[in-house]
C-alpha cells in the first residue's frame, strides 16, 4: 500500500464516536426530525402517484381524440357499414359517451345515423332497433345514445342542427317505435330504467334552462318545444310501475325551474300540461317515495318554493286539480302538505315581501325531572338546586333574496279561498261516508299550509275559510270523532308527551286545536254557550283536559331539542305553545262565565305541590343571578334582571317558572298564592327590605292633603317603596299626631289614599255599569302630569300588594287582562260599552254587512265634539264587507280596549312593575288578580273569622259571645259593612282570615255602654264597649258600622 493510499484512508471522512454522556440533540428534536422525514417521503410518493394519473389521463384523452377522429374519418369515407347498422350504432355510442372534440362533425354523423336509423322496415320496426329482436341488452346502448344526444345539444344549444337531432331522437324512443316487438311492456320498462341511469331527464332539464337563459324576453326559443316533447315521451309509454325512476328528476329538477310556465312558449306549455301526467301519475307515485322530495333542488328551500309555485300554476290556475279523482287529489294534498311543512321559519312573510334577517335568541332547557322515584319531593328540590344559568343559543333566520311578484302571486294561490273550497269539496264533502282515517291523512296538508303562511294575513284567512258556514262544523266534528275522542285517555301521563311525535293521532289533534282556537277568537260567549258551538260543552271539557295535560308536561318535561337526544320524540315548542294558548283561551272564557268545576284546570296527579313551591322559589332566586343581556352570571342581583325573560324564554330555562307564567291554571290557586308570597319574602330579603331594616322612607302627610303629600314625597322612591315607609300624620291644624308608625299608620295612609285617588271625580278613572274602574280615555288623562299620577298610583297599589294590604277597589276585567299582558276580546267590550258590543254582534252575524254602510272608522266624543278616527290608514275609504268584518270587529275592540288607554295604562304598569315583578302577576287570571288586590268575592265565614280573631281586655265574659251571636244573625251586606268598618275592605282576605295581617282584633273600650263601637282600621282592631244586652249591642254595632265613621266615633 503506497503512502498516498494510506494518506487517503486517514484523510477520508468517518463517523466520529462520541464517548461523552451528553448529547446536543434532544429526544423531542429527534422525533420531530423523524416525522418530518416520514412526511417528506409521503409527499414524494403522492407526487409520483399524481404524475402517473396525470399521464394516464393525458394518454387516454389523446387516444380518445385520435380514435374519435379515426371513427369520423371512417364514417365520412363510408367504411362503417350501412347507415343505421350495428357498426355505426356502436361508433355513435362511443362518440357520445366521451368528450366531443369536433361537435360539428359528430353532429352530422349522429344526425345522419338517426335520420336513416329511425326508418321502419316492412314490419314497422326502425332499423336502429333491429337488434332488439334478439334480446333487450341492446336497449342499454339505445338509452345511453339518447342521453348522449341531449348532452351533445347542451354544448351548443342554439345551433341549427340541434332541432333536427331532438326531433329525430323523439322518434327513436316514442312508444310507436317499440310496438312491433314481441315483449313491448318489458322493453319499455328496461328503456325507462336505462334513461334514468343515464340522467336523461336531468340533461334535458339542463338543456331547457340553457335555452331559457338565451331566450329573448318576448320571444321564446323554438327548440323548447322539442325539449318538452322529449321530456314527456317516456311518460307516454303507458307504463307506470312502483318506483317509476323518471318521476324523481321531473320533481327535483324540472318542476323546480323558476317560473317554468312563463319561460315556455305557449305551444310547449300546452303540450307539457297535456302529456305530462303530473297529477295523474307522478304525484301519486311520489306518495310512497317521499324521499324524492328532499333530492336535487328540492333539498333547498328555494327549490321547494319554485316547486310549489309551478304546481300551483298547473294545478290551480290551470284547473288540473278540478279534474282529478279522489285518489289523485288525496296524493296532491299529501305531497304538497309534506313540502309546505318542511319550509323554514318566516317563509310566509318572505313570500309576501317581508324580508327579515335577524338573530333569534333562545335558551336551552336545563332541568327536566322525569324520575319515577317515590320521593318526588326530594327529586324536585334537588333538581331546582342544581339549576344553572341557561345556555343562550343564537340562530339566524335564512337570508332570503326577494321573490319576483309573479312567483309570490302563484304561491298565494295555495291559500286562496277558491283552492281551499275545492279541497273541502273534493277531499271531505265527497267522503262523508268513507271509513275513519281520512282526517289523519289530510291533516298534514292543512298543518303544512298553516306552518308555511304563519305570520301573514293568509294564516287567518286559511282558518277562517275552513270555519266559514257549515264547513267548520263538518271539519271539527270529523276531527273530533275520527282522531281525538277517546284516543287521548293517557294524556295525564308524562309518557304521552314524551312519545307525542310517534302518536299517529297527533296531526288531527293539532289541526283541531288550531281551528278551535281560531273559532274561540271569533266567537262571543253567547254563541259559545249555545247549540251553535262547533262542539258541545262536554266535548270541550274532554278536549280541554287533553290540552291541559299535554301543555303541563310540555313545561315540566320540556320540548324536543336536537342537541338533547333524550328529548327526541317529545312535542315541539310550537305544540306546547299551541296547547297553552287554547287552554288559556278556555280558562279565560270560563272565568267570565263558568262551565267547569272549580278545580277542573288543576293538573290531576301532579307532583308534590309543597315541594313545587320550594323549587319554584329556588329557581327564581337563582335565575335572578343571570342576566341574559350580558350572558354572564352577575355577582349581585339587580332589580329588573328577570324582566329580560319573555314567557317563552322562561319556559326554556325553568320548568316550574315556565309553567307558572304560561299555564298557571294547572297549578292550584292556593299553591300559586304561596309561591307569590314566597317570591315577595325572598325579594325583600335579597334587597334588604324587611321591617327591621334601616333602609326606609319617611313621609309627613297632612290629612286634608293626603294624596298630594303622598305624591310629592313618595313618588320618586321607585323600587325603594318595597322597604318600610314611616308615616307621620299632621291634622288640619298643623299639629303632628302622636304615635309611632309600626305599620298601622302606613296601612291607614294607604287605605285613605286609595279612596281618594280611585275616586272617579278626580278624572283619572271611569267606572263601568258594574262600578269597575278603568283609566279615563279622555285627552285630559294623557297630559304628562296626569301620567305621573298614574305611575304613582301603580307604585302605591304595588306596595299594597307587596305588603298584603287589601284595597277596596274593583277594576274592569279587560283592564286586569292588560295587567297580565293578555289580549282583549269582543266579550270584554260588553262591560265597557254594551251598546257597541250588541252592534258588533249584529255585524258579525249580519248576512250582508255591505248594506250597513260601515267603514274602518270609529267616532268619539270629547268636550261635546264628535271626532272620527281611522282604524287603519285611509279607513274612511275602506268599506266593511263580509270578508273583512272580523278584522273590523277586532280593530274596534283594540281601539276601545287598548289604544284609547294605552298611555295611561303604560304609566300605571310601569309604576306597578317597580314594586311587583310582572311575571309574579302572570301566575293569576283576572279574577284571581282582583282577589289579590281586594280580597275574595265569597260570603264571609263567621266561624273562620272567629277562629282567627284576637280578643283582649274584656272584664265581662258575656260580651264576646253576644257579639258573635249578633254578628252571626247579620245578613251578608251587614257582615261586609262590619268587615269594612274594621279593616277598610269589605271582602275577606284570600284563603281565609288566617291570612289577614294584622289579625282581626276585638278589644274592650270600657264598660260605658252608651258609647258606640269604634275601630282602628290600621290595626284591623274593633274597640267594643262591654255590652251585656243583645239588643243594645246589635243596635249600637249597626249604628257604628253604617255611620261611615271609625276612630273618631268613640
Amino acid at each position: 500500500m503506497s503512502k498516498r493510499q494510506i494518506s487517503d484512508i486517514f484523510d477520508a471522512p468517518y463517523n466520529r464516536v462520541n464517548l461523552s454522556t451528553s448529547t446536543a440533540t434532544s429526544s423531542s428534536t429527534l422525533l420531530s426530525n423523524v416525522r418530518a422525514e416520514r412526511a417528506a417521503r409521503e409527499h414524494r410518493r403522492r407526487e409520483a402517484d399524481a404524475a402517473l394519473k396525470i399521464q394516464k389521463l393525458w394518454r387516454g384523452g389523446v387516444f380518445r381524440k385520435q380514435l374519435q377522429e379515426q371513427l369520423l374519418d371512417d364514417y365520412e369515407a363510408g367504411r362503417l357499414g350501412p347507415m343505421g347498422g350495428r357498426m355505426q350504432t356502436r361508433a355513435v355510442w362511443f362518440l357520445l359517451r366521451t368528450k366531443v372534440y369536433d361537435e360539428e362533425r359528430v353532429a352530422r354523423f349522429v344526425g345522419s345515423w338517426l335520420a336513416e336509423g329511425i326508418k321502419p322496415d316492412e314490419k314497422g320496426l326502425p332499423l336502429i332497433l333491429q337488434p332488439l329482436r334478439n334480446g333487450l341488452e341492446y336497449l342499454f346502448i339505445i338509452g345511453a345514445i339518447s342521453s348522449g344526444v341531449v348532452r351533445l345539444c347542451f354544448g351548443t344549444p342554439t345551433k341549427a342542427w340541434v332541432g333536427v337531432l331532438l326531433t329525430n331522437l323523439e322518434s327513436l324512443i316514442s312508444p310507436i317505435a317499440y310496438a312491433p316487438l314481441q315483449f313491448p311492456v318489458q322493453t319499455k320498462k328496461v328503456l325507462v330504467c336505462v334513461l334514468a341511469l343515464t340522467k336523461y331527464i336531468e340533461w334535458l332539464v339542463r338543456l331547457m334552462e340553457k335555452l331559457i337563459d338565451v331566450t329573448l324576453p318576448k320571444k321564446k326559443h323554438p327548440f323548447l318545444l322539442p325539449v318538452v316533447r322529449l321530456i314527456t315521451v317516456p311518460f307516454t309509454l303507458n307504463l307506470f310501475f312502483e318506483d317509476f325512476p323518471l318521476c324523481q328528476p321531473v320533481l327535483a329538477w324540472l318542476l323546480t325551474i323558476p317560473a317554468l310556465p312563463a319561460a315556455l312558449p305557449l305551444s310547449a306549455l300546452t303540450y307539457l300540461s297535456q302529456k305530462l301526467p303530473l297529477f295523474q301519475a307522478i304525484i301519486p307515485t311520489t306518495v310512497t317515495r317521499q324521499s324524492w322530495l328532499s333530492s336535487g333542488r328540492l333539498a333547498t328551500e328555494i327549490g321547494k318554493t319554485h316547486f310549489l309555485a309551478n304546481l300551483a300554476l298547473f294545478g290551480i290556475s290551470g284547473t288540473l286539480l278540478n279534474r282529478l279523482g279522489p285518489r289523485q287529489f288525496m296524493a296532491w294534498m299529501i305531497i304538497s302538505g309534506e313540502v309546505l311543512g318542511s319550509l323554514g321559519e318566516g317563509w310566509g312573510p318572505w313570500v309576501e315581501g317581508q324580508v327579515e334577517d335577524k338573530i333569534i335568541k333562545t335558551y336551552r332547557p336545563i332541568v327536566s325531572v322525569d324520575s319515577d322515584d317515590e320521593d318526588e319531593s326530594a327529586d324536585i328540590k334537588t333538581a331546582a338546586r342544581t339549576f344553572k344559568a341557561p345556555i343562550p343559543v343564537r340562530r339566524r333566520r335564512p337570508n332570503r333574496s326577494p321573490l319576483p311578484a309573479s312567483i309570490s302571486t302563484r304561491l298565494a294561490l295555495l291559500a286562496s279561498p277558491q283552492h281551499l273550497s275545492l279541497v273541502f269539496d273534493k277531499a271531505i264533502a265527497v267522503n262523508m261516508t268513507t271509513p275513519p282515517g281520512l282526517m289523519a291523512k289530510i291533516s298534514p296538508f292543512f298543518l303544512g299550509l298553516l306552518h308555511a303562511f304563519r305570520g301573514t294575513a293568509k294564516w287567518e284567512l286559511i282558518l277562517d275559510t275552513f270555519l266559514a258556514g257549515n264547513r267548520g262544523r263538518v271539519i271539527v266534528k270529523r276531527l273530533w270523532f275520527e282522531a281525538v275522542q277517546g284516543r287521548w285517555s293517557d294524556s295525564a301521563d308524562y309518557k304521552c308527551w314524551d312519545k307525542f311525535a310517534e302518536n299517529r293521532d297527533r296531526n288531527p289533534l293539532i289541526l283541531l286545536t288550531q281551528l278551535y282556537s281560531r273559532y274561540l277568537v271569533l266567537t262571543p260567549d253567547d254563541e259559545f254557550f249555545s247549540t251553535a258551538n262547533l262542539l258541545s260543552i262536554p266535548e270541550v271539557m274532554e278536549l280541554s283536559a287533553v290540552w291541559r295535560n299535554l301543555a303541563y308536561w310540555g313545561y315540566m318535561s320540556g320540548v324536543a331539542y336536537p342537541s338533547n337526544p333524550s328529548s327526541i320524540g317529545r312535542g315541539t315548542e310550537h305544540h306546547r305553545s299551541l296547547f297553552t294558548k287554547i287552554v288559556t283561551q278556555l280558562a279565560e272564557r270560563n272565568a267570565r262565565r263558568k262551565f267547569t268545576a272549580d278545580n277542573f284546570w288543576d293538573m290531576p296527579g301532579a307532583r308534590d305541590l309543597p315541594a313545587f313551591v320550594v323549587a319554584a322559589v329556588i329557581e327564581d332566586s337563582q335565575l335572578a343571578e343571570f342576566d341574559p343581556a350580558n350572558q354572564e352570571p352577575q355577582g349581585r342581583p339587580v332589580p329588573d334582571v328577570r324582566h329580560h325573560f319573555s314567557r317563552r324564554q322562561m319556559a326554556w330555562v325553568s320548568p316550574r317558572l315556565g309553567l307558572l307564567n304560561n299555564l298557571p291554571m294547572a297549578v292550584p290557586f292556593i299553591i300559586r298564592l304561596q309561591v307569590f308570597r314566597e317570591f315577595i319574602i325572598t325579594d325583600a330579603h335579597e334587597f334588604g327590605h324587611d321591617r327591621y331594616s334601616r333602609r326606609s322612607g319617611k313621609a309627613t302627610i297632612r290629612r286634608d292633603h293626603l294624596a298630594q303629600d303622598g305624591f310629592d314625597q313618595l313618588n320618586e322612591l321607585g323600587s325603594a317603596l318595597k322597604g318600610t315607609i314611616v308615616i307621620k300624620f299632621v291634622d288640619q291644624f298643623g299639629q303632628r299626631e302622636a304615635g309611632v308608625d309600626g305599620g298601622g299608620l302606613f296601612k291607614e295612609f294607604l287605605t285613605n289614599l286609595s279612596k281618594e285617588v280611585f275616586d272617579t271625580e278626580r278624572g283619572l278613572w271611569l267606572a263601568t255599569d258594574q262600578n269597575a274602574l278603568y283609566p279615563n280615555p279622555h285627552s285630559y288623562a294623557v297630559e304628562p302630569h296626569q301620567l305621573q299620577w298614574y305611575g304613582f298610583i301603580g307604585r302605591m297599589l304595588g306596595k299594597a300588594i307587596y305588603e298584603g294590604i287589601l284595597v277596596d277597589v274593583s277594576f274592569a276585567p279587560f283592564f286586569l287582562a292588560k295587567w297580565l299582558g293578555k289580549q282583549s276580546y269582543l266579550d270584554d267590550l260588553s262591560s265597557l260599552d254594551p251598546e257597541l258590543y250588541k252592534g258588533l254582534i249584529i255585524l258579525k252575524n249580519y248576512p250582508k254587512p255591505e248594506d250597513l254602510a260601515l267603514n274602518f272608522t270609529v267616532t268619539q266624543q270629547e268636550f261635546g265634539t264628535t271626532q272620527t278616527v281611522d282604524l287603519v290608514p285611509g279607513g274612511s275609504e275602506i268599506p266593511v264587507t263580509a270578508e273583512n268584518r272580523h278584522e273590523y270587529i277586532q280593530l274596534v275592540c283594540k281601539y276601545k280596549l287598548d289604544q284609547q288607554i294605552s298611555a295611561q295604562s303604560k304609566a300605571f304598569f310601569n309604576g306597578l312593575a317597580e314594586v311587583i315583578d310582572q311575571k309574579w302577576l302572570r301566575m293569576f287570571d283576572q279574577h284571581e288578580l282582583q282577589q289579590l288586590i281586594g280580597g275574595e268575592e265569597t260570603p264571609i265565614d263567621i266561624d273562620d273569622l272567629r277562629e282567627n280573631s284576637n280578643i283582649t281586655g274584656f272584664i265581662h265574659n258575656e260580651t264576646v259571645p253576644l257579639f258573635w251571636k249578633v254578628v252571626r244573625q247579620f245578613n251578608e251586606e251587614e257582615r261586609r259593612a262590619l268587615l269594612k268598618f274594621v279593616t277598610s275592605c269589605e271582602r275577606p282576605p284570600l284563603l281565609g282570615f288566617a291570612n289577614l295581617n294584622p289579625k282581626f282584633g276585638i278589644h274592650s273600650s270600657g264598660t260605658n255602654t252608651d258609647r258606640l263601637p269604634s275601630a282602628s282600621s290600621c290595626f284591623n282592631l274593633l274597640k267594643l264597649p262591654e255590652y251585656t244586652d243583645e239588643r243594645v249591642l246589635r243596635q249600637k254595632l249597626l249604628q257604628a258600622i253604617t255611620s261611615g265613621a271609625g276612630f273618631d266615633l268613640s
